[in-house]
């Protein structure tokens, strides 16, 4: 598990330390990681290593003091390179990344003013994904579905939850994000922590809890949005729905939404009919003037 100094030191300011982005290279390559501070504030940085699964341990990979040389923890000397901080950056580098490189690396600052009464007050950066492949690995980009809300939940509850869910991808790295009418979403969304693997692919889930009254208007529209790795960059994928249009409204879907909804319900239903009214007649114009012609 992860220390329970990290969680104590992750309540300092946040968003100090800048890191290299999240990133997919495959076995052999060369990477390097650089992190840089906005002050000149801290003493001492930090890189930190949180392997992938469940139940990883955070790793003190290598710390140096401002200007001093790298000092590199015993277990990672033969894999890792460090020049020590430069400025106010601190960059490692992986020779010949492998398989069990993989994880998400922390860069983190010891605060000289600490926020807290505490030995090691660590201001911690966002975090770099690093995701290592086999060299002759086929890349698999993800399949998106979206599954609409159950009657049940509506009933009961009066909300509505569209589940995303993109299979059948590799490698393990995914990010899903919800969209409505073309903004970006994030109250009431839900993402799985870890990706779910099966056999040699992953799968990951996304949830967005909405009104049922935003979910009965089919003029919204609901997108969940794919960032996966493709060929050395990000590609991206996309699936929409619309809300459910209802049309048909019953004694139980009256006493389940109320006069509100029945409104909405009625326009809805009354613009659908007048628009079929209208298509109607138009067809039946041009039947009868196609007819009238082949008479003379």
């Amino acid at each position: 598990m992860v220390p329970s100094w990290f969680f104590v030191a992750i309540l300092a300011p946040i968003g100090q330390a800048l890191q290299s982005p999240d990133m997919v290279v495959r076995v052999g390559d060369s990477v390097t990681l650089d992190c840089s501070q906005k002050t000149n504030a801290f003493l001492t940085m930090y890189w930190y290593k949180l392997p992938m699964g469940k139940d990883a341990t955070l790793q003190l990979v290598v710390y140096s003091m401002e200007g001093g040389t790298a000092e590199i923890e015993k277990e990672f000397r033969n894999r890792i390179q460090s020049s020590g901080t430069k400025g106010s950056r601190l960059s490692m580098k992986i020779d010949h990344a492998l398989l069990n490189d993989s994880g998400t690396y922390f860069c983190a600052e010891q605060d000289t003013q600490p926020h807290f009464v505490m030995v090691n007050n660590l201001v911690f950066g966002s975090g770099t994904k690093l995701t290592v492949i086999g060299k002759n690995d086929e890349i698999i980009p993800p399949a998106l579905a979206i599954f609409s809300p159950s009657k049940q939940e509506i009933q009961q509850k009066k909300k509505a939850t569209l589940v995303c869910l993109a299979s059948g991808f590799y490698p393990d790295y995914m990010n899903l994000v919800w969209k409505v009418n073309g903004a970006e979403r994030t109250e009431g969304v839900g993402t799985d922590e870890f990706s779910t693997q099966n056999g040699s692919t992953y799968s990951l889930t996304s949830r967005l809890r909405i009104s049922a009254y935003e979910w009965f208007n089919p003029l919204n529209n609901f997108e969940c949005i794919a960032t996966f790795f493709k060929n050395g960059t990000l590609g991206s994928a996309r699936k929409f729905i619309y809300g459910d249009a209802g049309c048909t409204l019953t004694e139980e879907s009256y006493l389940r939404y109320g006069n509100s909804l029945k409104l909405t319900y009625l326009i809805l239903c009354g613009k659908a009919l007048l628009y079929a009214i209208l298509l109607s007649a138009l067809l039946w114009t041009v039947k009868v003037g196609g007819n009238y012609k082949e008479n003379k």
